[in-house]
């Protein structure tokens, strides 16, 4: 499969102040050769999704790689050295880990979740002993580098990502080509939205996709819940402009303290966005627009 996403790769690497309170990604800082193709890997909860994308942007997709029930770090990363084989010829490889919300979900029914919450980036380069230049990005700031790579966030110089899954949330920050991280490389505590207030209590259990379904029992999933309001189902059109206004609440906040000039939002309610999207008002929201977000985002830290 191969799906070209035609945009002019733009760098990423600048070298503005960083904001006094927060810490700067270092591997945003560091400098590689522009690659020609790079393997981007993305480890989820079940599978390694990985594709070879060249400095085109165009995403040739390999086939998933899955782990063995219980999977530990020594599983993952041999998993990890398996994909890299298979590509072949490749120039670097960016690694997607999941972000802290999307780890703390998958201990409810992932395969390996106690593995990818232990797994960080220093470990990984140790394990792997890998030939090729190498970095490692957390998920949710893979989709915003992705999006201000080649998306719906390009030539933006304070963009923001709110990522609505079904079991969690997660956000990401960029200003003028530096991702806002703490220590370890996930986003920065000022950015992580998943623990503000939201009606009775956190963003993550009020406004994620399972959050959502639970309103409507009758409604078994969040493409459902979107076909039958589109086509006229008033319960689920109200439901939609109730979570909205849940959604502008909590983003009005998070927007006043970060000052972004645009909120990319993605995940699987990303495409219903248009339900909702009156009772937001005027914040800089956008649904994500690249499929493949995050891997283009891994590859975009060689670009």
């Amino acid at each position: 499969m191969r799906a070209c996403h035609g945009a002019t790769p733009a760098s990423v690497v600048t070298h503005p102040s960083p904001p006094a309170s927060h810490h700067i990604s270092k591997h945003m800082l560091q400098h590689h050769p522009q690659a020609e193709m790079i393997l981007a890997m993305a480890i989820g909860d079940k599978a390694i999704r990985a594709a070879v994308i060249d400095r085109a942007n165009c995403v040739s997709a390999l086939p998933p790689r899955y782990c063995p029930l219980h999977a530990d770090v020594t599983d993952i990363v041999n998993a990890l050295r398996a994909v890299i084989a298979a590509a072949g010829n490749v120039d670097a490889v960016g690694i997607i880990l999941p972000s802290p919300a999307a780890a703390a979900s998958a201990s409810t029914g992932g395969t390996y979740s106690a593995a990818l919450a232990a797994l960080q980036e220093c470990e990984l380069r140790a394990k792997l002993a890998c030939a090729l230049p190498l970095r490692v990005i957390h998920y949710s700031n893979a989709v915003l580098l992705g999006e201000v790579h080649a998306g719906a966030a390009q030539g933006r110089r304070r963009a923001a990502a709110v990522i609505i899954g079904h079991g969690g949330v997660d956000s990401a920050m960029i200003i003028d080509g530096q991702l806002l991280c703490d220590p370890l490389g996930a986003p920065a505590a000022i950015v992580r939205i998943a623990d503000r207030p939201c009606r009775v209590g956190r963003v993550a259990d009020e406004l994620c996709g399972q959050a959502l379904l639970a309103r409507m029992p009758d409604v078994h999933s969040l493409a459902e819940l979107e076909a039958r309001a589109r086509t006229g189902d008033f319960r689920c059109q109200r439901l939609w402009t109730d979570f909205g206004l849940d959604l502008a609440e909590t983003l009005q906040t998070w927007q006043a303290d970060l000052l972004p000039d645009r909120i990319v939002l993605g995940g699987p309610i990303a495409g219903a966005l248009p339900l909702f999207r009156e009772v937001l008002g005027d914040l800089p929201v956008v649904a994500a627009s690249l499929p493949d977000a995050a891997l283009v985002g891994a590859a975009a830290l060689f670009a």
